[in-house]
């Protein structure tokens, strides 16, 4: 005997409780296990405290950065870590040693650990950057400006580029560097500015700006043209550096998420630096032949990226 498919008055009501018993299931686990946020970090929504201007913010910015009219200048630099080398092992440090930046991205620290000798090097310049680590890693890596954020420019331990980029030393980004904005979003207790860099070297920059004095960036976030976190800089300890100078952070926090590198910097203090205090050839790329004993290999992270094999500079640094 067939059976049959027996229809009855409660049959409509039943399905609709079904249906809703299992909205209210999906309403539930969306709630518990949705999807992880996106921004990094998480800070609390809400109507802005003081509204200003995003002319007004950016300038607080900038002016900062003009205060710094001479080089920069630190002896007591503290920085920790940690990397991956090229077979995906990790490597920590923990060392002290210098700092000196010129605008708008000459840069050097050389570390050491303790009273011992130099061990790594962190640098950048006007056309290139680099970064030697002699223990464990054993290398040099270097690159043009030109080609960093490039698919074709490689990895590195450390972004020297970003880096000096994240510190904002050098004010905000601007046409001249290829990026474009900001586009402003105001939060309880910051104003978020994006910027925009379109291909081949797409990007987003993302600062978030203190809505309290002394209204400076606490937290700079990198992202690719997937909208993936590529660095976060986390800028804290905002002090003045000397009387009349411009108020920088004394303590940096830097993550590169791809790449499983970190990089915590803390510096004593700062110190001003004259044009004729600083020797001509502190911010040259070291030539390999330079180099300490220990460093055995040299890459050139844009390699592919340049039409023609470009060579280190020939000179040396001091």
């Amino acid at each position: 005997m067939t059976p049959r498919l027996i229809r009855t008055a409660h049959a409509p009501l039943l399905l609709c409780r079904r249906i809703c018993r299992c909205l209210i299931s999906i309403f539930i686990l969306s709630g518990v296990a949705g999807c992880p946020p996106r921004e990094t970090p998480r800070f609390e929504e809400g109507p802005p405290r003081v509204l200003r201007t995003t002319d007004e913010i950016i300038e607080t910015i900038n002016s900062n950065a003009a205060r710094l009219d001479q080089a920069l200048w630190s002896s007591s630099v503290s920085a920790t870590g940690h990397y991956k080398d090229r077979e995906g092992k990790e490597h920590s440090f923990n060392f002290d040693g210098s700092l000196l930046f010129k605008r708008p991205r000459n840069f050097r620290m050389d570390l050491r650990p303790g009273l011992g000798e130099q061990v790594m090097q962190i640098g950048s310049n006007e056309e290139t950057f680099w970064v030697w680590i002699e223990p464990e890693i054993h290398s040099m890596h270097w690159g043009h400006h030109r080609n960093a954020g490039m698919p074709c420019c490689g990895k590195m331990p450390v972004r020297p580029d970003q880096l000096v980029s994240a510190l904002l030393v050098g004010g905000l980004p601007g046409e001249s560097e290829g990026l474009y904005g900001p586009i402003r979003d105001s939060r309880a207790a910051y104003d978020v500015l994006t910027y925009h860099r379109a291909a081949p070297r797409a990007e987003y920059r993302r600062y978030y700006v203190d809505r309290d004095p002394p209204h400076l960036v606490r937290l700079v976030v990198f992202r690719d043209e997937l909208g993936r976190d590529v660095m976060s800089a986390y800028l804290t300890d905002y002090k003045t550096a000397w009387e009349g100078g411009p108020m920088l952070p004394y303590d940096v926090s830097m993550m590169w998420a791809q790449d499983g590198a970190k990089l915590t910097m803390s510096v004593a203090a700062y110190q001003p630096r004259r044009d004729d205090e600083v020797s001509p050839k502190a911010f040259n790329m070291p030539n390999p032949t330079a180099l300490p004993a220990g460093i055995d290999r040299v890459v050139q992270v844009d390699a592919d990226c340049e039409t023609a094999e470009t060579a280190p500079p020939d000179s040396q640094a001091d």
